[in-house]
């Protein structure tokens, strides 16, 4: 009877302690808030160009169509093309597999969090990141930005762990690394701050040759893994020109609109990708928050969390040259007038068009910052300093490109998130002195701003989202067209929204853009040349009169035009 009573209460002392981990919750209120964008996500459809154009390749992998764009970054078509080999041939194929591993990716921000704070910290910042509009907002669009930044959280976070505890976890980098950058390009850059760290703490890589060597392998196996697939799509050409377009920054995107040359547009739109305010508002705002209006709460953080690294910067400062002696000494003189040449050398070069300048430049200031900085003390500098530079190589990359949209700021969440709870604890810490309810000091602070960003953020998101968007708009015109024309699959179709058309038709649509041509007249003889028989338009506000074909249906915003 004591045994069985004995084995009861430890059975309830071991569910206490899970349900009670931070980590669990956090898994909970994950899974919870994804399966409602999830649902929403599939009521409302697809927001966006691209997503199309990786549900068009997954047809190609799946051998169900040829594909659209193939030069664009294989996994998400990929793994999508395996829902559908299972059956699942469905548009909610894409929401499903981002859902994921926007799941995975919060999980392994938490866990990399938790690397330098304690864990009701890591919670915090972990909510925090995922009640940023930008990123709430795009979180299981079917788009490749979460999923990227997923794969690069993982890459860090193994960097660390295997830096400090397992060397093994070290095999794993590289592969995670070339899967961000198959994910999405830009993600390529998570190399650099993965690089920086393993520079600084190489003497720590237990048995370095084994770990260099194995390394090596897996670089020159993925590397033809990769070469072998392009050359297999014929899209090596294109893919080369477009990451050589990217590197010099020689595509500026001129014409296009999303096109925009103010370089500090990410900077200034931080307090956007923070908090919204009002809570009601367009579905374009929340997709794109530098569109709409901060509110209280950012500016609240921002304050908050720039004092308290105010506070730390001047703590780990004051640490390691609090004798003077230190400053007088000529080798930390000659580092901190490289040091500042380096900043220089980095802000100068910013606006240029070889911004590989700056980027280089940055890589020699975190390196020296180091070096200047780095004390018993404050262990944890290199960590600090690491997500630092992941947060300006990317806004380095994305403020420098021509076309700009505010979705490429997730590359940069969750470096944003560490450093505000890197900022709210030190600012806490201030403070706590002064706060004498004991909960409160300990976890009580922390839970009441995780509620705050969840509570704003699912208020606006709610506010913020439509019925449906126009894309199912698109569907239905398409889908009439079969019904209306069974003979469609001879028919030639243009339309000025063309992935998304034949995505719905499962054939192949042909782009046809009024806003290139100087007069309707100029458009209807180019359709007319082409002898196309349909065009559906979804973007025209108004509708267009295009000479030699009439409006046969409207679906919302969608016309149907057939050839009189």
């Amino acid at each position: 009877m004591d045994s069985t009573r004995k084995n009861h209460k430890s059975a309830f002392t071991n569910l206490s302690k899970i349900y009670s981990n931070p980590l669990f919750i956090l898994t909970i209120i994950t899974v919870g808030i994804t399966a409602y964008l999830l649902e929403v996500q599939m009521k409302i459809g697809v927001p966006y160009w691209d997503v199309f154009n990786y549900l068009n390749n997954a047809l190609y992998f799946a051998g169900m169509g040829k594909g659209s764009v193939l030069y664009l970054p294989p996994v998400i078509p990929f793994l999508t093309s395996l829902f559908f080999k299972a059956g699942y041939v469905s548009l909610n194929a894409i929401f499903i597999l981002d859902s994921i591993l926007f799941i995975i990716g919060v999980i392994g921000l938490y866990l990399l969090l938790n690397q330098r704070f304690n864990e009701i910290q890591s919670l915090t910042g972990s909510l925090i990141f995922i009640s940023f509009p930008v990123v709430l907002a795009w979180a299981v669009t079917g788009g490749i930005d979460i999923p990227g930044v997923s794969f690069s959280i993982w890459a860090i976070y193994l960097t660390v762990l295997g830096i400090k505890k397992n060397p093994k976890y070290l095999y794993f980098v590289i592969p995670l690394t070339m899967l961000a950058f198959l994910t999405r390009y830009t993600a390529g850059l998570i190399i650099l701050p993965v690089l920086f760290y393993s520079l600084i703490n190489i003497r720590e890589i237990q048995k370095i040759k084994k770990v260099v060597i194995g390394i090596l392998l897996e670089l020159i196996v993925l590397v033809s893994g990769f070469l072998y697939v392009y050359m297999h799509l014929g899209t090596i050409s294109s893919f080369y020109s477009l990451l050589a377009n990217v590197l010099t920054s020689t595509s500026k995107g001129l014409g296009d609109v999303a096109y925009n040359p103010n370089n500090w547009y990410y900077l200034q739109s931080i307090p956007n990708y923070i908090s919204l305010s009002p809570f009601s508002g367009t579905y374009q705002q929340l997709l794109n928050p530098s569109t709409g209006f901060p509110s209280i709460l950012a500016y609240l953080i921002i304050l908050a969390a720039s004092m308290g690294i105010i506070f730390y910067i001047y703590r780990i400062i004051d640490v390691k040259y609090k004798n003077k002696l230190n400053l007088q000494n000529k080798y930390t003189i000659v580092k901190i007038i490289l040091l500042t040449i380096l900043i220089f050398g980095a802000i100068f070069t910013f606006n240029s068009t070889e911004y590989l300048l700056s980027e280089i430049f940055l890589f020699g200031t975190c390196f020296l910052l180091y070096n200047l900085l780095k004390n018993p003390d404050t262990k944890n500098i290199d960590l600090d300093i690491m997500i630092f530079l992941w947060f300006g190589a990317y806004f380095i990359f994305q403020s420098n490109l021509g076309i700009k949209v505010d979705r490429y700021f997730i590359t940069m969440a969750p470096a944003l998130a560490y450093f505000i709870i890197l900022g709210l604890s030190e600012f806490i810490d201030k403070i706590k002195p002064k706060i004498k309810n004991k909960d409160l000091k300990s976890w009580g602070i922390y839970s009441i701003i995780a509620l705050i960003f969840l509570s704003s953020a699912t208020v606006t998101y709610i506010g913020h989202t439509p019925k449906k968007t126009f894309t199912m708009d698109i569907g239905e015109a398409s889908n009439w067209i079969k019904g209306h024309d069974p003979d469609y699959n001879n028919k030639i179709i243009y339309s000025d929204y063309p992935p998304a058309v034949s995505w719905y038709l499962k054939k192949g649509t042909m782009g046809g853009f009024p806003r290139f041509y100087k007069n309707p007249d100029d458009f209807s003889n180019a359709l007319l040349n082409k002898n196309a028989d349909y065009y559906i338009d979804s973007l025209s506000e108004p509708k267009l009169n295009i000479k030699g074909y009439q409006i046969i249906k409207n679906f919302g915003n969608v016309a149907v035009y057939k050839k009189t």
